[in-house]
């Protein structure tokens, strides 16, 4: 993700009416969603039937990134929203290292809490003269890298929550591995080891009580500044060190708990990962397969780098995405 183009395009979403809120207040920050609404669904006049709904989560290994930095917004996600007339709403949230694990938790769970109480109204509102009805019994839940922690967490931890597919685009799940947690070579992206005086500088100028959520000023077509941050920490070993050790913070420990699981699930996983070992996604759908041997899991593996599917080659009509996308409709 860090070799993506580092500058925001607005265009990408030129098909979008896109409204931001506030979701929830920290420590007087505010932390922001956006709602993307497909032009030619408000266009269609009424509607007679309940509109599907997509949440996606940015990736960023839960240090940086944001909500709609279109370069990681793969194409084939607003190829599918618009396909479908699916809204899709996508949060911001605390990032590490000036919060914790627990923290993301807290904001996940506050997401999960707005959407089904606040969504409606804010389309009732922006829409007076149409009744857009999201179906919050066909959700989505979607979500790339630092994302698809996100959507794992939310598909075993929130049962209230009506997710009828998810999927993970190279998820950061398997946290207790080595990779995470010890210090030797990782290119992460080619890079050799970065100097741990990135982390340490970073911290020494904080703020008390820090809050961020977000990389970068987007808008005014800045770049992010945080992968280097992260990539150190990852480097380092010390990624368990600002995230958190507890239980409940890691999907593999959480998945024998879990109450159900989507009806579909659906990972994909480059085969030359630098940054997430593509093992994780593999071991995921072991241990799917083991505690819930029913489930409908599906995993891709392809050649391929972290954000393979960023180049603009993947699209839901050609191809294992095609495939995949096929199977998906059975369930969303």
């Amino acid at each position: 993700m860090v070799e993506a183009p580092e500058i925001h395009d607005p265009a990408k979403f030129d098909d979008f009416h896109v409204h931001h809120v506030t979701y929830k207040v920290v420590a007087e920050h505010p932390i922001d969603l956006s709602i993307l609404v497909p032009k030619i669904l408000v266009e269609s006049g009424e509607l007679s039937e309940k509109t599907p709904l997509i949440t996606e989560f940015h990736g960023g290994f839960l240090v940086g990134g944001n909500r709609i930095f279109s370069p990681w917004f793969s194409d084939w996600l607003v190829e599918l929203a618009l396909s479908r007339r699916a809204i899709i709403v996508t949060p911001d949230y605390r990032l590490l290292p000036e919060a914790n694990g627990h923290d993301i938790l807290a904001d996940l769970a506050s997401f999960w809490k707005w959407l089904p109480e606040n969504l409606e109204q804010k389309l009732a509102s922006s829409y007076p003269k149409i009744h857009i009805r999201p179906d919050f019994d066909r959700i989505l839940a979607t979500g790339s890298s630092a994302g698809g922690w996100m959507v794992s967490q939310s598909m075993l931890l929130h049962p209230e929550i009506n997710i009828r597919a998810a999927i993970m685009a190279y998820p950061m799940i398997n946290l207790r591995d080595r990779f995470w947690q010890e210090k030797y070579e990782k290119p992460i992206f080619g890079l050799s080891t970065l100097p741990y005086q990135i982390v340490e500088s970073h911290l020494q100028s904080l703020p008390p009580n820090a809050v961020f959520t977000t990389d970068g000023d987007i808008e005014k077509k800045v770049g992010l500044f945080r992968p280097p941050l992260a990539i150190s920490i990852v480097q380092h070993g010390k990624y368990l060190d600002f995230f958190g050790r507890d239980t409940k913070l890691f999907p593999f420990e959480n998945l024998p708990l879990a109450k159900r699981l989507p009806p579909f699930v659906w990972l994909f996983h480059g085969r030359q990962d630098s940054a997430v070992p593509c093992s994780g996604s593999e071991k995921f759908v072991a241990e799917i397969q083991k505690y819930r041997p029913d489930a409908v899991v599906r995993l891709d593996v392809k050649d391929g780098e972290h954000g393979f599917d960023g180049d603009g080659n993947v699209t839901i009509s050609e191809g294992w995405m095609k495939e995949g996308v096929t199977e998906l409709s059975s369930y969303w």
